[in-house]
């Protein structure tokens, strides 16, 4: 199983067992408090959710270890059998490409040229192992805000709801390092400015607890779509990266040629 279908499968099955606590003391806690049966009815869906996550984490679990086991013995049995020959003929090319890079010794001094935009490569966040870390951190404040907000009656609630996008928009920000992007700014403007009125209006045509809960998936699917484009930004610059070191590449052989 690769480490980060690993670090997937565990980071859900972690943040559905943190919901599924959170959501039992929500559940009692209103219980408790006789608070309307619409916020009873939240509480039950996230814990239904959670249950759901921490089921599917384990079976995704289970299945991938398998396909990995199935896909080992398939490879032995049937794919190196085939590759074999090739495999062959492979090893001797490369014997015959390290007679050649003898003659390449000449253009060694000219690579330190590419240097310093090969060093500027780095990882994508989603590439570090820290990063999922994060997550879980940024995941649990998250859900505190949220169940702060729909617990106590706050004077100034349909503003404190855009906290919920900031939270995901300062972490995903920070981690693709993307401040300095027009992109950012729009998905920092659009939560202040939407939110707000949308709360309100849908507060008074639905209720409070109809309308939390539509900010709560509004602010999941704001954080999902801002980390697909960020993740989208880094990789256009990572290839139009290559692209230059390519054609610096290109341009010195040609000329040692």
């Amino acid at each position: 199983m690769r480490m980060q279908d690993s670090l997937v499968t565990l980071i859900a099955f972690f943040v559905g067992v943190i919901l599924f606590v959170l959501s039992i003391i929500s559940l009692y806690t209103d219980y408790q408090l006789e608070r309307p049966p619409e916020n009873i009815a939240i509480d039950v869906l996230f814990l239904i959710f959670s249950s759901i996550l921490i089921g599917g984490s384990l079976n995704l679990r289970k299945r991938l270890a398998g396909y990995e086991v199935s896909a080992n013995a398939a490879f032995n049995e049937i794919i190196y059998s085939k590759l074999r020959p090739v495999l062959e003929e492979v090893a001797v090319a490369i014997v015959e490409i390290n007679r050649l890079s003898k003659r390449m010794e000449s253009v060694e001094n000219k690579i330190s040229v590419i240097e310093d935009l090969a060093t500027t490569q780095k990882l994508t966040p989603e590439q570090k192992i820290n990063f999922y870390f994060k997550s879980i951190v940024v995941m649990v404040f998250y859900i505190g805000i949220f169940i702060f907000i729909t617990q106590y009656v706050l004077p100034y609630d349909h503003l404190l709801s855009s906290l919920l996008f900031i939270v995901w928009w300062g972490f995903i920000t920070t981690e693709f390092r993307l401040f300095d992007r027009s992109e950012a700014l729009i998905m920092l403007i659009a939560p202040p400015l939407v939110v707000p009125s949308l709360y309100l209006i849908l507060r008074t045509l639905a209720g409070i607890a109809i309308t939390q809960g539509v900010i709560f998936v509004a602010s999941a699917v704001y954080a999902y779509y801002y980390y697909m484009l960020a993740k989208n930004i880094r990789s256009q610059e990572k290839e139009s990266l290559k692209g230059k070191i390519k054609n610096t590449l290109s341009k010195m052989f040609s000329k040692s040629q």
